[in-house]
């Protein structure tokens, strides 16, 4: 049966990924967008014509023909779309981070945990294909002492609308909460735990080397910033263990070599460019991405949106929305609810006091169990 869907923020992020994904999936049937701004709601009328426009949440909360929401607004105005959520009864994603106030995480917690609504953070590089194929690897060949590097930096000072550069750069809203609580979960997913200390050193902010310490000897790496060129790959992942390695570029090549018999793994993945779907080695890949943003222009980038032109990869947002209509649906228990998206909200802002006391900081997440 058709899943009714309502969208809370509908700004670029929404336009450029969920919203299409949505439109791509029989299963979904949008019925109703939510925004402040007119302008943007105006546009979506026009590409999905069926759906109604409001500006007021609470609209779609009383529509008893949406069952799930799908909440893409900026992360400090959640906690009241998620109390409207648990008192209406409406199943929730919403993107990750959970908000920028930590004294906002307990109450969040609690109120998700006592309610019976389907909640899910938008964590989704573990729904990608290439990172589902890592971990079978990384299950299969971990072994004593293992070591996680892992690459995540883009071009936002050039590249970011100005309100998302204000947030980041005039009120410090740390790109380590905004970018890295991703990959944050990524490794907890990977590892199949959560990490016992962290420490942060670099750029403040914006720019960042953050090592995380896990249980049973694994240590990570996380490369993180927007101090470099959108024209360059933005993720690279890279796993060393039992003597063997894990290679990740990008969501379009996966390497891996050693262990046993020492075999060499090489595989692909599909990606698009506009409308077309191309599969092509990392290298190809990386000179169709150059040539892309050597054509970025002005007007996309006031904008904040060239969704049409980039190369790209699948990260898993079409699956991570798939994986949520079908928790909703009860086949599925959801793998990224509000404890994963608490632990690392915690560890992020812990890593940005880490980075101020120039000294790393254990972690304990006992109490959001």
């Amino acid at each position: 049966m058709t899943m009714n869907i309502g969208f809370i923020g509908c700004g670029g992020f929404a336009e450029g990924n969920h919203i299409p994904n949505v439109m791509k999936n029989p299963e979904f049937a949008i019925r109703a967008f939510c925004d402040l701004n007119e302008n943007i709601l105006e546009q979506l009328k026009t590409k999905v014509p069926d759906a109604y426009t409001t500006t007021d949440m609470i609209q779609l909360f009383v529509d008893p023909e949406i069952e799930a929401i799908i909440c893409s607004t900026k992360p400090d105005v959640r906690m009241p779309i998620m109390e409207a959520a648990v008192k209406y009864g409406k199943h929730l994603f919403v993107e990750k981070p959970l908000c920028y106030d930590d004294d906002q995480i307990e109450a969040m917690n609690k109120l998700i945990l006592n309610s019976d609504i389907k909640f899910m953070v938008g964590f989704n590089r573990p729904y990608s294909p290439m990172m589902q194929d890592v971990k079978s690897l990384y299950k299969q060949h971990r072994k004593g002492n293992t070591t996680i590097i892992y690459r995540i930096i883009g071009e936002g000072i050039r590249l970011w609308p100005q309100h998302h550069y204000d947030a980041i750069i005039k009120h410090a809203e740390s790109t380590i909460i905004h970018e890295a609580t991703h990959i944050f979960d990524l490794l907890n997913w990977l590892t199949d735990s959560f990490p016992t200390s962290v420490y942060a050193a670099g750029g403040g902010n914006v720019d960042n080397i953050i090592t995380l310490e896990y249980p049973h000897d694994v240590t990570a790496v996380v490369i993180s910033g927007d101090n470099a060129n959108a024209g360059v790959p933005k993720e690279y992942l890279e796993i060393n263990t039992n003597s063997g390695c894990i290679k990740g570029h990008n969501f379009i090549e996966l390497e891996a070599f050693g262990w046993e018999k020492n075999e060499y793994i090489n595989k692909t993945y599909d990606y698009t460019i506009g409308d077309k779907v191309v599969n092509s080695s990392m290298a190809v890949a990386e000179e169709k991405l150059r040539h892309w943003r050597q054509n970025v222009t002005p007007e996309q980038i006031a904008k904040g949106y060239y969704y049409d032109t980039i190369p790209k990869e699948d990260k898993g947002h079409y699956n991570e929305l798939e994986f949520f209509r079908r928790a909703v649906a009860g086949e599925v228990e959801i793998e990224t609810g509000i404890i994963a998206g608490a632990v690392t909200q915690l560890t992020a802002s812990t890593g940005i006091k880490s980075y101020r006391q120039k000294q790393a900081i254990q972690l304990d997440f006992t109490k959001l169990i």
